[in-house]
C-alpha cells in the first residue's frame, strides 16, 4: 500500500478528533463490516452457547474474554479501505483464519488486560513485526498516544456496560413469567440460583452480544484513529505526502522547462563558458567577496574545577553515606525493638493463647485451699441448705465459706480446673474464667467477690446478695460436694 493511496485527510490531530475518525471509518462502512463480523464472531459464540449452556451465567463471562479475536477482521477491513482497496468476502474469509490465529495465545492470556488493546493491534497486525520489535514498537507509539488509548479504552468499556444494562432493563418486561427473576427474594437473600431463572440468564447474554456487535467496532476503529494519528505526529505522514505530491506535480514542468532551455540553444552556450573558467579559480574568487568572509568572536567559557568538583562529589557521598548508615541503624532498632515488645507482650499474655477447654493431663486435686478443706467428706451433703442455716443463725462468714468451700470442691474435683493448693483467691478466679464454662465463671466472679468482703474486709453482704447466691447456685449434684 502507499501513502499517496490514502483515503482520510493526514493532519496532526487532538486525541479525541483522531477517535472521531476512526469511528467515521467504521461508519462509512458499516454494513459490510456487520457482515465480516456476523460470519466470523457469530458461529464462536454459538459455540460457546453450546459449550455453556448448563451455566448460562458464565457466557457473559466468555463473551467478553474472546473480544481480541473478533477485533482482527475489522481491523483488516479498516486497513485496506482506509487506503482505497476494500476487501471482497472471499478476500477477507480466506484470511480469517489466520487473523484469528496470529498471536492468538498472548491476546487472549498476558495481553488480554491490556488498557490500550485497540491502539496496539494496528502495530501487531499491519507492521509485520515480532517479539521483542514489537514490544518496542508499540511503546513508542504509547509515548505519544498511550494515555489517550487507556482513556479509550475505559469510555467505551462504560458506555458497553451502560447499554447493555438498559438493554436488559428495557426488554426484559417482554420475557415470558416463568422467565422474569424474583428481585424482592434476590435483595433479601442473594440467593442467584433460586431467585434468577436460567432463561433470564440467557437473555442477558443474548444482549450482551448484540451491545458487543454494535460496539466493539467503532472500539476498533478508534484504535486505528489513534494509531494513524501517532504515526503522522511522530513520522510526517503529512509533510511527506505533502512533498510527493509536490514532487509529482513539479517533474513534468521541471522536464517542459529543461526542453525549452535546450531547444533555445542557452544549454551550449552556458557549458562553453564553463570550460573556459578553472573551477577552482572561480570558487577562490567567490569566496573571496566580503559576504563569505569568517568572523572569528572570542567567548569566555566557565569549565568546571574537575578536582572541586570530585571533592564536593566525595563530600556528598560520605554524607550519603553516613544518612544510609544511620537510617539502617534506626531500621533495625525499630524491628530488634518490635520483636522484643512482641515477645514481652506474648510472655505477659500467655493466658490469652491457652486452650479454655478442660485440661486432660492429670491434675493433682488439692485437698487444702487457703487453710479451707474442699474435700467431700469435709461438706455436707446439702451445701446451699447449710448456708442457708449458718446465715439464718447471724454466722455470715461460715455462710459464705461453705458456699465458696462447695464451689471449690466441684470445680477442682468435677471439673478439673487445675488450680493448686498454693493458690490464692485471685488464681483460682483467673483460672477458673480461663476454664471457659461461662455459668460457672460468672457464679464464682461474683461469690469470690462475696467471699473476700467478708473473710478480709469484715464487711457483711446483703441479704439480697446471699439470696441470690443461694439462688444461683449452680453446682446441683449432690450439694456440689463431688
Amino acid at each position: 500500500m502507499r501513502l499517496e493511496d490514502i483515503t482520510v485527510a493526514l493532519r496532526p490531530r487532538q486525541p479525541w478528533e483522531a477517535v472521531d475518525l476512526g469511528c467515521a471509518m467504521v461508519r462509512r462502512d458499516f454494513g459490510r463490516i456487520l457482515v465480516l463480523w456476523v460470519c466470523t464472531v457469530v458461529p464462536l459464540w454459538v459455540l460457546v452457547g453450546v459449550l455453556l449452556r448448563s451455566s448460562p451465567a458464565w457466557i457473559p463471562l466468555a463473551v467478553w474474554w474472546l473480544k481480541p479475536l473478533y477485533d482482527r477482521v475489522p481491523l483488516f477491513f479498516l486497513s485496506r479501505a482506509a487506503f482505497g482497496e476494500r476487501p471482497t468476502f472471499l478476500e477477507t474469509w480466506r484470511a480469517w483464519p489466520r487473523l484469528w490465529l496470529t498471536n492468538c495465545l498472548p491476546a487472549l492470556l498476558w495481553q488480554r488486560l491490556s488498557f490500550i488493546r485497540s491502539f496496539a493491534l494496528p502495530a501487531q497486525m499491519l507492521e509485520g513485526l515480532r517479539g521483542a520489535a514489537v514490544k518496542r514498537r508499540i511503546k513508542t507509539l504509547a509515548m505519544d498516544g498511550g494515555s489517550s488509548g487507556v482513556s479509550m479504552t475505559l469510555a467505551f468499556s462504560n458506555i458497553e456496560l451502560v447499554a447493555w444494562i438498559g438493554l436488559i432493563l428495557g426488554t426484559h418486561g417482554m420475557l415470558p413469567e416463568s422467565a422474569q427473576p424474583d428481585w424482592e427474594g434476590l435483595f433479601e437473600s442473594f440467593d442467584f440460583e433460586s431467585t434468577i431463572p436460567d432463561a433470564f440468564l440467557c437473555w442477558g447474554a443474548v444482549c450482551h452480544m448484540v451491545i458487543v456487535t454494535l460496539i466493539e467496532p467503532f472500539y476498533v476503529g478508534a484504535g486505528f484513529g489513534l494509531y494513524l494519528n501517532c504515526r503522522t505526529r511522530i513520522e510526517g505522514w503529512d509533510v511527506e505526502l505533502a512533498f510527493r505530491r509536490m514532487a509529482a506535480r513539479l517533474t513534468s514542468a521541471t522536464a517542459a522547462v529543461l526542453i525549452a532551455v535546450l531547444m533555445l540553444g542557452g544549454a551550449p552556450s552556458n557549458v562553453q563558458a564553463a570550460d573556459q573558467n578553472d573551477p577552482a579559480v572561480v570558487a577562490r574568487e567567490v569566496l573571496a567577496n566580503p559576504e563569505f568572509e569568517i568572523h572569528k568572536l572570542k567567548i569566555p567559557k566557565w569549565v568546571k574545577d574537575e578536582d572541586k568538583d570530585k571533592k564536593a562529589d566525595r563530600a556528598k557521598a560520605q554524607g550519603l553515606d553516613f544518612f544510609a548508615v544511620l537510617f539502617r541503624l534506626m531500621f533495625w532498632a525499630l524491628v530488634v525493638g518490635v520483636v522484643t515488645w512482641l515477645m514481652i507482650y506474648l510472655v505477659k499474655n500467655r493466658h490469652l493463647f491457652s486452650s479454655r477447654g478442660v485440661s486432660k493431663a492429670p491434675v493433682r486435686v488439692p485437698k487444702v485451699l487457703m487453710g479451707m478443706n474442699i474435700t467431700r467428706e469435709s461438706l455436707p451433703e446439702d451445701v446451699v441448705g447449710a448456708a442457708r442455716a449458718a446465715w439464718a443463725a447471724g454466722d455470715f462468714k461460715e455462710a459464705l465459706s461453705l458456699l465458696y468451700r462447695g464451689s471449690l470442691s466441684w470445680l477442682v474435683i468435677r471439673r478439673r480446673v487445675p488450680i493448686t493448693d498454693s493458690d490464692t483467691e485471685e488464681d483460682c478466679l483467673v483460672k477458673v474464667l480461663q476454664a471457659g464454662e461461662k455459668t460457672e465463671a460468672d457464679y464464682f466472679r461474683q461469690l469470690t467477690g462475696a467471699w473476700v468482703q467478708v473473710a478480709y474486709a469484715v464487711m457483711p453482704v446483703s441479704e439480697d446478695e446471699m439470696q441470690a447466691l443461694c439462688d444461683r447456685w449452680p453446682f446441683v449434684e449432690k450439694g456440689g460436694a463431688a
